[in-house]
């Protein structure tokens, strides 16, 4: 009996992984592997920590956990792979089930591999803005050879400003190699409302805006760049608004998905742009799989379409895939989209829905926010972190979490992700069990203060409003320690008095009787304490400023409202 012969399009993360598992599967099958570059099996995620020095050679980005090159010679020699590189994928041909291929160098010597499945790996390439043109002073952000003789002009001071245009992920991580390790006068421009637009509120990403300009970085929001260009040895980038002069401009204006030969041959394409797959990640031939980059994926919380380039989704695509191509009917699930980012001294992690996110898809959101430290308030490497969390108004139903901070952000929100795939409530993040001991949490997580903080709000009628937001005529009353509160450390809001919560029940008579109040704390909890003993005495018109003045502190223009 004949063995199978595979086919994949693309030596990325997902093809190569799909290859791999295939033959452990099936010792004897043809698996061949094609890419048009000679570079493969590259981790551009780790370019800009190449960039900032974290990460020494740009050969490590293809490094094995023990050394080794993962060139072709690598996946011939360790896992019997036939890996071609430098060869353009020319056309499918579904019927003869055939891939033409040619010498990318010169189109030469066409040929025509046969398959009896394909998986099509093909991810997605950068997208450069309709006016702007890469040259010697614009750059695409997730070129390795453009990050590479970026680097050596920066270690010999050649380079001293730049501007990076798109506040994703990878102009954000950009933005801080630059800043952190090289000094660099920074620039970045996005055209949306907010930095990291796809996973945070206006609200919290004004905390990743701060972050950055406390380091130097000048931010500019709303501003849609209309050309990038190289003039008289400088990068010129205009927006309808501004025009901006640096040594070098970085374009990390995202992806577009590397679909084109696969819509030649007849597949099915989504409205956003992604090929379109089943649960066992076939396409609308069934012979033909696709992975990573260039499908579109069914987010979980919403039921929603969404495409999300992440290389923790391409690298589980790849195992069903060759889960698939032995026989196996294994699926590839709905996804909640976790994403983390460290911004020079903050790290950033989101999963699940944004509120924005949340409304857009028709949904009945709450949220609530909070600052909380990372683990017990006397160990002495105790970090802040800011949350928010995004839940259904009619079911409490967990929908997103956004955090963000010095301290440990990314284990809440790997756990939130896992409660999210359970379609889990308040309730049931209450009652989880994380491990407790001193210098990796407190007795309570932060999660489950949040949660509790939720509930009991809801208990007692009273009510947080956003650390960020306006005084709206209420009297300020900060509850802090009376040598707290004169330290300003972090400062109380305009017009506070303070009234320490130790002394509140002797005075609270110096309160005028009707005025509506909002008191305020360091981080929440003494105010919403106060505000249940004020209850109970008869005030009514109370909020309590939620995440207390040290989240509010987090947003510079906070400080001055």
């Amino acid at each position: 009996m004949s063995q199978p012969r595979f086919v994949v399009l693309g030596a990325s993360g997902a093809g190569l992984k799909a290859a791999a598992r295939a033959r452990r599967l099936l010792p004897a099958a043809d698996i061949t592997v094609i890419d048009e570059r000679e570079l493969i099996s590259f981790g551009s995620c780790g370019l800009p920590y190449y960039l900032s020095g974290e990460v020494q050679r740009l050969d490590a980005l293809r490094e094995t956990g023990w050394g080794a090159v993962r060139d072709a010679d690598f996946f011939r020699t360790l896992q019997g792979l036939n890996v071609l590189t430098g060869l353009r994928i020319v056309a499918i041909d579904r019927d003869a089930k055939a891939v033409t291929v040619e010498h990318a160098s010169d189109g030469s010597e066409r040929t025509m591999l046969m398959y009896d499945k394909l998986v099509y790996a093909l991810g997605a390439a950068p997208r450069v803005p309709a006016g702007c043109e890469l040259g010697p002073c614009i750059m695409a952000a997730t070129s390795p050879e453009a990050v590479r003789d970026l680097r050596y002009d920066l270690e010999r001071r050649a380079v001293s400003s730049c501007i990076v245009v798109g506040g994703g992920i990878a102009g954000l991580e950009f933005t801080a190699a630059l800043t952190d390790l090289w000094g660099c006068e920074a620039t970045l421009v996005e055209a949306t409302d907010r930095l990291l637009p796809a996973y945070l509120d206006p609200d919290m990403s004004r905390l990743v805006e701060s972050a950055l300009e406390r380091r130097g970085v000048r931010v500019r929001t709303r501003l849609a760049v209309t050309a990038a260009e190289t003039a008289n040895g400088l990068a010129v980038v205009s927006t309808r608004g501004e025009q901006f002069v640096a040594d070098r401009a970085a374009l990390a204006t995202g992806i577009r998905r590397r679909t084109r030969l696969a819509q030649a041959a007849g597949l099915a394409v989504g409205e956003l742009g992604g090929l379109i797959v089943d649960a066992n990640l076939r396409t609308s031939d069934p012979d033909i799989l696709a992975v990573g980059d260039c499908i579109e994926l069914v987010d979980h919380t919403s039921g929603e379409i969404c495409c999300l380039a992440l290389g923790s989704l391409s690298a589980r695509q790849g195992r069903v895939a060759g889960d698939v191509l032995a026989g196996r009917d294994t699926t590839f699930p709905a996804v909640v989209g976790s994403v983390a980012v460290r911004i020079l001294d903050q790290d950033v992690a989101a999963t699940g829905l944004s509120e924005t996110a949340a409304l857009a898809a028709g949904l009945d959101p709450l949220v609530a926010w909070g600052c909380f430290g990372d683990r017990t308030q006397f160990h002495p490497e105790r970090r802040l972190i800011y949350l928010k969390l995004v839940y259904e108004a009619e079911t409490d139903r967990l929908l997103g979490l956004q955090a963000i901070g010095p301290g440990e952000v990314v284990k809440r929100v790997d756990v939130f992700a896992a409660l999210l795939r359970q379609d889990a409530d308040l309730a049931d993040l209450l009652d989880t069990e994380f491990c407790y001991s001193p210098p990796f949490n407190a007795p309570s997580d932060p999660l489950q203060d949040l949660a509790a903080a939720v509930l009991n709000a809801r208990e007692t009628g009273l009510r947080q409003v956003s650390p960020f937001g306006q005084l709206d005529g209420r009297l300020v009353v900060d509850v802090r320690g009376r040598a707290e509160f004169a330290a300003g450390a972090p400062p109380s809001l305009p017009g506070a008095v303070n009234l320490p919560l130790e002394e509140l029940r002797g005075r609270m008579g110096e309160l005028p009787a009707g005025r509506p109040l909002l008191l305020v704390c360091a981080k929440g909890p003494r105010s919403f304490e106060a505000a249940r003993i004020l209850q109970h005495h008869g005030f009514h018109d109370l909020v309590y400023l939620a995440g207390g003045v040290e989240m509010r502190a987090g947003d510079r223009r906070s400080l001055t409202n």
